[in-house]
């Protein structure tokens, strides 16, 4: 009887199993070969037919935010593009094939979208990003999806989620750079309020990056990309159970997420002091006081004598404290500044110290010893005493222009620009 109870139940699931086959089989109805060259051509096929382009939000590793790139995909694989920081245009070969699913390639060189994937990064006529790595973006892509709303990619080397839609066909792509550009105007500025919950965190923006010390004490970095109406996050993951989507521009300055209302983005205007501490601040010798410039034309026309002329003196922050920067001959060199600071907008310079520790402080001992760089440093004190200085900037949202103006005497004073530029004496 048990022999008789198993062939029944052996019998069963014979037909049980056979009764799924034809299912399994439809499923996989074509070869493997088959299937994916279907898929290359719907890839092709979807990505050439949007008349007007797609919009690609590309963003990198290195950790530089979103940026647009706009594509057109034609028919005879060759794809014209054109980014949003200095509207680059160039048009090259595109090609989609197997690899690991189905492989979309900018496969020969792009200006305007291997800009990003460059190892050296450079944005605006300024370098950026690690030396080798640059922005860290792909120019291949696995295609993870594709429908005629949205490819979604992911970038094959660095992994990075990469987004694309369909212009609209009323909007010209010159139009649609304007806007972003409206945009960016309306709602750049480099400190900004997160607030979540009613708990408020300061936030650094850099680079299309929102960077804040969240409530653990590590830092948190929220990637984001502009739009025509305002600022997507590119941030997947939740941040304290919350999702962040995307801040419309508003006049009142007080961002809402578009779908949560308890998270707000707010400009925070930078003080006098912060401003100096954002950046490299270079002299401006047309602007400053004509009795100190006049030391500085001095000193430079002895450097030029000496076979070393100089290129540029900046204040830099960099590496760690403020600093008296320069480029003389073919070298860098830094002499740190002993400073102290109150209020808002009040800086003391009592000083300068050099040291050895670093090629750069090397430099810098021999540029102030060697070649009056000692000179132009001593224009910042009052007979070689302390003096302290008032500061002010052309825009708290984001300061180009830096003045300081003696304390003791309003005739001296001195003018930056911000960044590190060539120095005119």
């Amino acid at each position: 009887m048990k022999n008789v109870y198993r062939l029944l139940i052996a019998t069963t699931a014979f037909i049980l199993v056979a009764s799924c086959t034809p299912e399994v089989e439809d499923a996989f109805n074509k070869p493997s070969a088959a299937r994916i060259a279907e898929s290359i051509k719907n890839t092709k096929d979807i990505l050439t037919a949007a008349p007007n382009g797609w919009r690609m939000a590309y963003q990198g590793s290195g950790g530089f935010g979103g940026y647009n790139i706009l594509c057109k995909f034609g028919t005879d694989n060759n794809v014209f593009c054109e980014e949003e920081t200095e509207n680059v245009k160039a048009t090259s070969h595109y090609k989609i094939q197997q690899g690991q699913g189905v492989l979309l390639s900018f496969d020969s060189f792009n200006s305007a979208l291997h800009k990003y994937s460059d190892p050296v990064g450079v944005l605006n006529g300024k370098a950026i990003g690690q030396n080798g790595k640059g922005f860290e973006g792909d120019f291949e892509f696995r295609v993870m999806s594709c429908s005629k709303d949205s490819v979604v990619l992911e970038g094959r080397k660095h992994g990075d989620r990469v987004v694309l839609t369909p212009m609209p066909e009323n909007l010209t792509w010159a139009n649609f750079f304007a806007d972003v550009k409206n945009t960016i105007s309306a709602m750049y500025s480099e400190r900004y309020n997160l607030i979540i919950d009613n708990e408020t965190y300061p936030v650094e923006m850099k680079y299309h990056t929102l960077t804040f010390v969240g409530k653990e004490g590590k830092t948190i970095e929220i990637p984001f990309i502009y739009t025509k109406e305002g600022m997507e996050i590119l941030r997947e993951s939740p941040l304290y159970g919350k999702k962040m989507t995307r801040f419309t521009y508003s006049a009142d300055d007080k961002w809402l997420d578009v779908n949560d209302k308890t998270i707000q983005l707010c400009p925070r205007a930078a003080t006098p002091l912060e401003a100096l501490f954002l950046d490299d601040w270079s002299f401006n010798t047309t602007y400053s006081s004509t009795t100190e410039v006049n030391i500085w034309r001095d000193v430079a026309t002895y450097a030029t004598s000496q076979n070393n002329a100089i290129v540029t003196l900046f204040f830099s922050n960099k590496p760690g404290y403020l600093s008296f920067s320069s480029y003389v001959g073919n070298g860098w060199g830094d002499v740190k500044v002993n400073y102290s600071v109150s209020g808002n907008d009040q800086l003391t310079i009592s000083g300068f110290i050099t040291r050895t520790k670093t090629a750069d402080e090397k430099n810098g001992t021999n540029f102030y010893n060697n070649f009056r760089l000692k000179d132009i440093a001593n224009t910042f004190l009052t007979n070689g005493n302390p003096t302290t200085y008032t500061l002010t900037i052309n825009d708290s949202k984001h300061p180009t222009s830096l003045r300081m103006t003696s304390n003791d005497d309003s005739n001296k004073s001195f003018v930056f620009d911000r960044g590190v530029w060539r120095v005119d004496f």
